[in-house]
């Protein structure tokens, strides 16, 4: 019993705990920057979502106009 509360042991133990206490704050502050990136990534990700819907709305609008171009072309040739 009195090998454990020895300083020499005590003070290892205390030394491990601290060690565990900074790498636990690292790990806590890697996961909360993540976090951000993560959400920022996932805003950024609905935006372009958005943006890629609304040109598919253009692109299809400019096609239908071309396919009656075509339409009114080839009535013309008839």
């Amino acid at each position: 019993m009195e090998d454990l509360l020895s300083d020499n042991r005590l003070g290892r133990l205390e030394e491990k705990i601290e060690g565990l206490i900074g790498t636990f704050k690292q790990v806590r502050d890697e996961k909360d920057n993540l976090l951000k990136k993560l959400e920022s990534l996932e805003s950024e990700n609905r935006e372009l979502k958005s943006k890629m819907a609304e040109i598919q709305s253009e692109k299809e609008l400019v096609l239908q106009k071309v396919k009656g171009i075509l339409d009114k072309i080839e009535q013309i040739e008839v």
